[in-house]
């Protein structure tokens, strides 16, 4: 790991060697193993693959080259389906519950936590999320060599419809940050970071 933060960079500039599928679905399955609030797992993961759809997510996220010429590309989709009642929430309780107790505890632990947020503030929430499972997606890749750029300038109207309309998803799922993966150069030279003396506050 200590090898991994230090190599690790933003890659704006990818071969156009294509990575395989196994490859990146084994980064994907390592990273839904991220830590998450309650449990709850409130992502999704689209990844995109082909040409032509690579040139599409590209150009609505703001026509960046490392989008448009990676090898493939992650959409990490928050979804806010987290109130008692929905269906994705009881299927998160049920498969630790091993109780009716214990069930009925959760659900109304759940239905507190929950009862003052809107949609929005349910979306923020698990966006939240979103990024752990960002931060460990890359360095996952970093570890089997596979770089990465996080993309967050997009045009969130047109990306919204894109991973609705193409992953058959509907108005609780919103697309929160797009990771591209690709081979590049093995970049040699220190982070320019702030030193620890700098950030770390210790009592």
């Amino acid at each position: 790991m200590q090898e991994i933060m230090k190599s690790r960079y933003s890659c704006r500039k990818f071969s156009g060697e294509k990575v395989g599928d196994e490859v990146v679905r084994e980064i994907v399955d390592l990273t839904r193993l991220s830590p998450s609030s309650c449990g709850l797992e409130p992502w999704l993961f689209m990844v995109v693959s082909n040409g032509d759809e690579l040139q599409k997510l590209g150009e609505i996220c703001n026509n960046q080259p490392q989008v448009k010429n990676c090898s493939h590309a992650v959409i990490i989709i928050a979804r806010n389906d987290l109130k008692v009642g929905e269906a994705y929430l009881d299927k998160c309780v049920r498969r630790r519950a091993t109780t009716s107790e214990k069930y009925d505890a959760a659900m109304a632990y759940f239905r507190d936590k929950f009862k003052d947020m809107d949609e929005k503030a349910m979306t923020n929430y698990a966006s939240k999320q979103c990024y752990l499972a960002c931060a460990n997606l890359v360095n996952v890749a970093e570890s089997f060599g596979v770089k990465s750029c996080i993309i967050a300038g997009f045009d969130k109207e047109k990306l919204t419809k894109y991973v609705r309309n193409e992953a058959n998803l509907n108005e609780n799922f919103t697309p929160i940050l797009v990771v591209a993966l690709g081979k590049g150069e093995n970049i040699k030279f220190p982070h320019t970071r702030h030193s620890l003396e700098d950030v770390l506050i210790w009592r």
